[in-house]
């Protein structure tokens, strides 16, 4: 039988009591070690076995909702209803994720809330959306974005720029990366990591 990265302790959550703490039985990833208490969830269904993805802190995952692959969730942040975060997302602070929403990618954080059948994910070139604020999002969001606005059902924010897409208190603006002019046969500098901007 394969061995299990957490379990669920009796620690009950002192606000909702049917949600317990977790525990890793090993190392999960570069911040968990065996032994570490992590945050709350209803039952394993709410959090792989496999993989590094963890929740922290007071975060909680409920109801019908999933956390798996890389993704993290810290501080108060919750996914509830059947909300999936997976890929590299992280969610921080009191962003929630309801409904049917998936975060592949990108960070929720501050008071935003991703729900209905929204979709949160990386672009092409590895860049993704910041979602903060008081966001809500309900339509998709794609690529090199920072949104603090609401998103509604059947909108589509993609970005498949280099630059940066800005969506804020109802007004749009855009922040055009500086690309310099090579000569012929220069060697390209070194890419950008993964996770884009740092935030």
């Amino acid at each position: 039988m394969e061995q299990k990265k957490y379990e669920i302790t009796d620690i009950a959550h002192p606000k909702y009591p049917w949600l317990h703490r977790i525990r890793a039985l090993v190392p999960v990833n570069e911040d968990v070690k065996a032994g570490d208490l992590g945050g709350y969830v209803q039952t394993e269904d709410n959090l792989s076995q496999k993989d590094t993805c963890w929740i922290y802190d007071q975060a909680i995952c409920c109801e019908d909702a999933m956390v798996r692959k890389d993704a993290r969730m810290y501080d108060g942040s919750m996914a509830r209803g059947s909300a999936l975060i997976a890929g590299d997302a992280r969610m921080y602070e009191r962003a929630c994720a309801d409904g049917n929403c998936c975060i592949r990618n990108g960070e929720i954080k501050e008071d935003a809330r991703v729900a209905g059948s929204a979709v949160v994910t990386v672009d092409a070139g590895g860049l993704f959306p910041l979602i903060a604020g008081n966001s809500r999002v309900y339509g998709n969001v794609c690529g090199w974005y920072v949104v603090k606005d609401v998103v509604l059902p059947g909108e589509n924010c993609r970005n498949p720029t280099p630059d940066l897409f800005i969506l804020e208190h109802g007004k749009k603006n855009v922040l055009v990366k500086e690309r310099r002019l090579k000569a012929p046969g220069e060697p390209e500098k070194a890419k950008e990591g993964k996770r884009g901007l740092e935030r």
